[in-house]
Formats: C-alpha cells, structure tokens, sequence
C-alpha cells in the first residue's frame, strides 16, 4: 500500500474563493484588532508588544473568521436582489466579528466593548471604514463564486439560470427567508 500519492487533489474554485476570503476576513479582522491596540496603547507601535496585544490581534483574526462562517447565506447571496442580504451580512461580519474577538480578548468586558471599539475606530478614521467596506464587498465576491459552485454542483443547469432566473439559490427555495 502506497502511503504518498503523487496526485495531489486540488480544490475546485469555488473552495480556493472561499479560502481566500476567511484569510482575508482573517487579515482584515486583525489588522482592525492591531489598530483598537494601537489606539488604546500607542507605545505598541514603536515598542514591543506584550503578549496579551498579540492575542488582542489573534482574538480578532479568530473573531471575524467565525463571524464570516456564522454568517451562513447572509454573504455570498447571488442576484440583485439580495443587495441586502449582502449589507446585512457586512454588518453581520463586522458587529458579531467584534463580539467574538472582545469575548476572546477580555470576557466579559471585551464582549461589551468589543463592538463599542470597532465602531469607534471606524468612525474615527473614515478612510478605514471605505477600506473595510472594500474589504466587505471582496468577501462578498469571493463568497458569491463558492456560493455559485455549490449551486451548479446540487441541481442547477448553469450558473446564469441561477444568477438570472431566481433572487433565492437551490438550497435556500421553499425555506423562509
């Protein structure tokens, strides 16, 4: 029995998509946590940082990736008309995201704050918020081409009768919305 093949298996697009956008949900989420550090503590700028910054910075990585997987449908919807589904999933992404990271940072402090923080931030410097938003629209993307796989792979007949033809993907038909 051969333990190594020399086949590698490779992942389909719509699985790369969706890899690339928890990464980048991942950097996006961390470089937001480095930020609210940096705010709260200049010093950790210029010197070196503790390692409860550093698991500040990790939490937040951990927290947007959760958040981005609790988010289900709500990112990655194909259609026109879930624009706002799209908006709420970003919201989604962004407020839950916090709360996990200020959960995982501080427990019961940072579950308050957490959310409080990223808001703050985001509002404090408006060129951030545009970047993060950006941010949002490229998950949304990347999410809506695994979504799009996974349509074409249980049922559908192309990719344009699924965009076109229905606002709800295969799965989601006959559920409440």
């Amino acid at each position: 029995m051969r333990l190594f093949s020399r086949k590698k298996r490779k992942l389909s697009e719509g699985a790369r998509a969706r890899a690339l956008a928890f990464f980048l949900a991942a950097i996006s989420s961390g470089g937001l946590g480095f930020l609210a550090v940096v705010h709260l503590d200049q010093r950790a700028l210029f010197e070196q940082m503790t390692p409860y910054q550093i698991w500040i910075i990790v939490a937040s990585a951990i927290g947007g990736m959760l958040a981005l997987f609790l988010a289900g449908d709500k990112v990655g919807s194909n259609g026109k008309t879930n624009i706002v589904r799209a908006v709420a999933g970003g919201i989604w992404v962004s407020f839950v995201g916090a709360l996990i990271g200020g959960t995982l940072s501080l427990p019961l402090y940072g579950t308050m704050f957490g959310p409080f923080i990223v808001a703050v931030t985001l509002l404090g410097a408006p060129i951030l918020a545009i970047v993060w938003i950006f941010n949002l629209v490229a998950i949304h993307v990347l999410m809506s081409k695994y979504q799009l796989e996974r349509d074409t792979i249980f049922g559908a007949d192309s990719p344009a009768d699924t965009a076109l033809s229905d606002s709800l993907s295969v799965r989601m038909r006959g559920r409440i919305v």
